[in-house]
């Protein structure tokens, strides 16, 4: 544990024995500064491993449970029941309930037959962006560098430029198998790059190349099913930000371009399949191999529940074209490779990486010795206990997924659960990151299903869109005032108001976090970030110092 939180222990480390309160600790420059807190709420901040060790042992901790919070959270649940004890007692449900039976032929059509309402959604739309705007350029400001970064955009600079897929020798130079974060991952952080060279932009564009691709993909959906496409569109522009660590995004590594292209895919396989297959494969191998293992879990139960021995055939044509694209490229411009020595060289390099487990000790008995360690509570349970509800979601209300699209609730299912217990049984290290390969694919689900009305329950209903508000990042408080109102919501006879009386609180909800950044700071990010090393040419070794220390 103090290593998990404080690092490595160093070779000459004397662990310190204050006498009294007057010792004081040496500060270290080379260590960066941890605040940690106790039980009781008591604060400290930390210099150096000493101090950090010292503090460790008395049982502080970055993200400490204390006192206050359990205070905070037993004191929001008294109002809350007091609150619902009220409601019942006033009869303000009923008073509530017959207002919303008025309500009941109100949805996102014929709202807009009305003509002073006809620019509500314009505006709110044009309010959410501007904020959603404000969050990721902030964001985008004050994340710190990371190596990975650097490596996906010069090698898919590199890429689009003169398809030499090449970040530099340190990571193995052209098509290098430790390049994995593929040409699609970083499409609108290139973009900005080269008319811009400043690494700020280029980390917003990239954000918005994602969000592009979700609503391009998310418009086919809405089509293939025919249903309004613009409930989708103000939920998928939320989406991406309530990823946990969403901020690979601005990275430009290659878990959300690969996820989110994969997941759409899989929605749009029943209508557009040839071009469904393409994009799947174009997911593994022009994005992030790790998406491999769902697509494959994916496609075999899906032709094994179908019984579609026959498709597997003429599939194989079309999955297999990305991969002989670029293993052409591999080819044509690989100077230290052959085709069959890159194929041996990425699978050994599968089998023995840190985080795959499958040549070390791995396991969630190994938590401990894992990053999850060090998430908070709130993160264990979006990452942990959600996929399992939406699990059992996507089984319960799988009569209507299939409906629409054509028995692929099942295949879905086991996709997720394949990703999901690979990082949480097998995997040692546990990153975060990692956990996207599920975490998106059941953001997009939710997002459908609440869209295009494709709940059959009550029950069902409250899950999903409690699931929903469960991942939003700055207010965990909103959790508390989205709850009640979907509780006073639920009263309604109609279903279908209450999926629309429901997708409306929990949409202003979202806004309402990612406004909070906006109100709370004093100054707006500052856009200027251009290193000077960098300008002329990206991929090089004074690049590379200079990103590393800028």
């Amino acid at each position: 544990m103090i290593e998990s939180i404080c690092g490595l222990q160093p070779n000459d480390f004397v662990k310190a024995a204050p006498s009294d309160s007057s010792y004081i600790f040496t500060n270290d420059p080379s260590f960066i500064p941890l605040n940690l807190y106790d039980f009781f709420g008591r604060a400290a901040t930390v210099n150096s491993y000493e101090e950090c060790f010292y503090y460790v042992e008395l049982g502080f901790e970055p993200d400490k449970l204390n006192i206050f919070d359990i205070s905070i959270y037993l004191i929001l649940s008294a109002i809350s029941i007091f609150g619902i004890y009220l409601i019942k007692k006033n009869r303000v449900l009923d008073k509530v309930k017959n207002t919303l039976l008025k309500l009941k032929k109100y949805n996102f059509n014929n709202l807009m037959k009305k003509k002073y309402l006809k620019s509500i959604p314009i505006m709110y739309f044009v309010i959410l962006n501007y904020f959603l705007f404000d969050y990721v350029r902030t964001k985008a400001v004050r994340i710190p560098r990371f190596i990975d970064e650097y490596v996906s955009l010069a090698s898919n600079y590199n890429f689009f430029r003169t398809a030499d897929f090449n970040a530099g020798e340190f990571i193995g130079g052209s098509y290098s198998i430790f390049l994995t974060s593929g040409p699609i991952s970083a499409i609108g952080g290139v973009l900005a790059w080269n008319f811009t060279s400043n690494i700020y932009i280029a980390r917003i564009s990239n954000f918005y190349w994602l969000l592009f691709m979700q609503l391009l993909l998310s418009y086919l959906v809405a089509k293939h099913i025919e249903r309004d496409y613009l409930p989708t569109l103000f939920l998928s522009n939320l989406i991406l930000v309530l990823v946990p660590w969403w901020q690979g995004s601005l990275y430009m590594i290659g878990e959300f371009a690969s996820v989110i292209l994969f997941t759409n895919s899989i929605f749009l396989l029943n209508k557009y399949r040839n071009l469904s297959l393409i994009l799947i494969s174009t997911s593994v191998f022009f994005g992030k191999f790790l998406t491999l293992l769902p697509v494959t879990v994916f496609y075999l139960s899906w032709i094994i529940i179908n019984k579609a021995y026959k498709r597997i055939l003429k599939d194989s044509l079309f999955l297999s074209l990305p991969l002989i694209f670029w293993l052409s490229l591999v080819y044509f411009k690989a100077v230290d490779y052959t085709v069959v020595q890159y194929l041996f060289d990425l699978f050994e390099l599968v089998i023995g990486h840190q985080s795959s487990g499958l040549d070390v000790g791995g396991g969630f008995g190994n938590i401990v010795s894992s990053e999850a360690f060090s998430w908070n509570y709130f993160e264990l349970f979006r990452i942990g206990i959600i996929p399992i509800i939406v699990g059992f979601l996507i089984i319960l209300n799988r009569k209507q997924i299939d409906s629409h699209f054509s028995s692929i609730s099942i295949p879905l299912f086991l996709s997720i659960s394949s990703i999901y217990l690979w990082f949480w049984l097998i995997s040692p290290t546990k990153w975060m990151r990692y956990s996207q390969h599920f975490t998106i694919m059941i953001l997009i689900y939710l997002t459908y299903v609440l869209s295009f009305r494709l709940i059959n329950s009550n029950y069902y209903l409250f899950l999903t869109v409690g699931s929903l508000g469960l991942f939003l990042d700055n207010n965990k408080y909103l959790i508390y005032f989205l709850a009640i109102l979907l509780i006073v919501c639920f009263v309604s006879k109609k279903q279908f108001n209450k999926i629309f009386l429901s997708y409306m609180i929990l949409i202003v909800t979202l806004t309402i976090d990612i406004s909070i950044p906006y109100f709370e700071k004093n100054s707006f990010g500052n856009l200027d970030y251009i290193i000077e090393d960098c300008r002329d040419k990206i991929v090089s070794e004074e690049c590379l110092q200079a990103y590393e220390n800028k």
